[in-house]
């Protein structure tokens, strides 16, 4: 299914390496209230009119459309955090690491580790980006199984 430009736009906002941790966070865990077309809108259909068919047709695609549009959001922002923390955290591990050798090569070693996930991170959020544009899946073998167990607010 195309995505629309919107939807692509918003999705790209979520997977900016480092600065889209934070949409993405509030995206997750933020306020309901913001009107994205989730319960708490004022446009809301019954989600059980809408799965069952009942009520009129421009509604019934309308609400399934914008239930597609929030899951595909919220797959994207649980992929940018997970990809966000877990280089963060490695960034920090390796840095820590390279601080306590004693030799000029581990140091070095641990520093050039660190630039490789640094570096990883951004073309992993660019090639994502990449496949948004061309209507391809954002699904990373390991990571998007990761991101599912994040807890939903």
């Amino acid at each position: 299914m195309a995505r629309s430009p919107a939807l692509k736009i918003r999705i790209y906002l979520h997977l900016v390496p480092i600065l889209g941790v934070i949409p993405s966070l509030w995206t997750l865990y933020g306020s309901s209230e913001t009107g994205s077309g989730g319960y708490g809108s004022s446009r809301h259909r019954d989600p059980v009119a809408a799965a069952s068919g009942k009520g009129d047709a421009d509604g019934v695609s309308e609400f399934a459309a914008k239930a597609l549009e929030n899951s595909q959001v919220r797959a994207a922002s649980r992929l940018s955090v997970v990809m966000g923390v877990g280089c963060v955290s490695a960034l920090a591990l390796l840095g820590a690491g390279a601080s306590t050798q004693a030799s000029q090569l581990a140091n070095l070693r641990f520093l050039m580790a660190s630039s490789f996930v640094g570096s990883g991170y951004f073309i992993v959020s660019l090639v994502l980006m990449f496949r948004i544009a061309k209507d391809k899946s954002i699904r990373l073998p390991g990571v998007s199984q990761l991101s599912r167990r994040l807890p939903n607010r």
